[in-house]
């Protein structure tokens, strides 16, 4: 579950970030091709980011 909030969560900051910045030369395939690498890794380190957290909180609720 938490890596899936992850994934959400990267593409909300994935988005976000894209439409921060101008991009007044770019046409659309280019606009794609900037854009589609930033979402795979954004989305990628947030999901392995929660899933990583989830799991360090797992463990350590059953050492107590």
């Amino acid at each position: 579950m938490a890596a899936v909030v992850g994934f959400v969560v990267g593409i909300f900051l994935a988005t976000l970030r894209h439409f921060s910045h101008d991009h007044p030369d770019f046409t659309p395939t280019a606009l794609v091709e900037h854009f589609v690498p930033h979402l795979i890794v954004t989305v990628t380190a947030c999901a392995l980011l929660f899933a990583l957290a989830a799991a360090s909180h797992n463990r350590f609720m059953r050492k107590r």
